[in-house]
């Protein structure tokens, strides 16, 4: 596949890859935490449970504030904006990497978080008005495809210097992606005045329309049952196979790789079938996984039956988002978009929750908490049959939006 086919062409290509590298940076740290939890928690003397709030602090912050800052910051320049948040970004990273206590670093995932909330949707304005129309898709795409790229190499990277260098250069790495992409934008970006945003009363009443609110529900149940195990990733893979060292970082990779595959194959089967099939499958198949995660943890097992299974469970476990992005947008219509952000707040809330609800289950043992997971994409699944009535009367398009998930 030629690069022009998949980037945009022209002035916008630099500007637009380096935004891409801006998510790729957020997305890392995001996610990076779950790779060095046990031995961050050891560092700041807290238990696995009490470090794991920090993924729920993060996703809580940046769920919450996301549309407030979106509302606050939408009459700044496009330009100003995304300064401001990778600034606040570095120095967040920065501050966590020197953090001496746990309180500090709450102080420094909240100032993380708020930057992403920033960051994030001036990058996919920014992406749309650089790009020629034709071309507003790809870069639209680039631009987010920075956060699964960080998922599939970020996070293992990140993992491996923790392993190596020891958590806190797990972050400096992070901060390094920031100042790259900060320094890239400073000399690529021009000023960009804001194209205006939707206001609080738009946003509440597409959250309001037939079938959002279940549809938003079952996502943000999907992700607890994700991340209760993917936030405790390192901590199960111990418990459960004793992993650890570089073995971690292959299991990340291997769950960052068949999520990226995943989320390709979930445009395909958009295109072939109704999105809300491809999100039964995507969380029937997940559930299945999980069990089967559970029953690993319960007996225990050995590292390449985990990884089989671990691939298995993130390969058919991310169908469901690119899939209920679709159908949110065949039942909001031109208010699609905010639509879209109502789903971004759904999945970090659900990541929040994940991180509030995996913290009690540890004490239960991996298998309890695999159970737990479990059960929250069970209840996801019950959400999603409860918006397919709402839908009921609303046309699905075919048409696809995964490249842009």
């Amino acid at each position: 596949m030629r690069a022009h086919s998949v980037l945009p062409t022209g002035a916008a290509r630099k500007p637009v890859l380096l935004l891409s590298l801006g998510t790729f940076a957020l997305g890392t740290d995001a996610f990076v935490i779950s790779g060095v939890l046990p031995v961050l928690g050891r560092s700041l003397g807290v238990g696995v449970g009490e470090a794991g709030q920090l993924i729920t602090i993060f996703s809580g912050v940046y769920a919450l504030a996301a549309p407030v800052l979106a509302v606050l910051t939408g009459n700044w320049n496009r330009r100003t904006a995304l300064f401001v948040a990778m600034a606040v970004f570095v120095a967040a990273n920065l501050l966590a990497a020197v953090a001496t206590n746990y309180p500090i670093m709450v102080v420094a995932r909240v100032l993380a978080a708020l930057a992403a909330a920033l960051f994030t949707p001036a990058a996919s304005a920014a992406a749309a008005s650089l790009s020629a129309p034709a071309e507003r898709g790809r870069a639209l795409a680039t631009v987010l495809g920075g956060l699964t790229v960080a998922n599939a190499l970020g996070v293992p990277l990140g993992t491996l210097i923790g392993q190596t260098a020891g958590w806190r250069g797990t972050f400096v790495f992070v901060a390094a992606l920031g100042v790259i992409a900060l320094a890239g934008l400073s000399m690529t970006l021009h000023s960009m005045p804001s194209p205006g945003v939707a206001s609080f009363a738009q946003r509440m009443a597409v959250a309001r329309m037939p079938g959002v609110p279940s549809t938003l529900v079952a996502t943000a149940l999907a992700m607890v049952g994700v991340f209760v195990l993917y936030s405790y990733l390192a901590w199960f893979a111990d418990q459960a196979a004793g992993v650890t060292g570089s073995e971690l970082t292959v299991l990340y990779l291997v769950a960052g790789i068949t999520a990226v595959l995943s989320n390709l194959a979930a445009g395909w089967m958009i295109d072939h079938m109704p999105p809300t099939r491809v999100a039964a499958v995507g969380m029937a198949g997940l559930l299945f996984f999980t069990l089967v995660l559970a029953a690993l943890g319960f007996t225990g097992t050995n590292t390449v039956v985990l990884c089989l299974a671990l691939g298995l469970w993130s390969l058919i476990g991310w169908l469901f988002n690119p899939a209920q992005q679709q159908r949110l947008l065949g039942a909001s219509g031109p208010t699609g978009p905010i639509a879209l952000s109502l789903n971004s707040s759904a999945i970090y809330a659900g990541q929040a929750v994940a991180g509030g609800v995996g913290a009690f289950a540890v004490a239960g043992g991996a298998g309890v908490l695999a159970v737990v997971a479990a059960v929250a994409v069970a209840l996801a699944l019950l959400s999603l049959y409860v918006s397919t009535r709402r839908f009921a009367s609303v046309p699905e398009p075919v048409e696809t939006l995964a490249a842009r998930s």
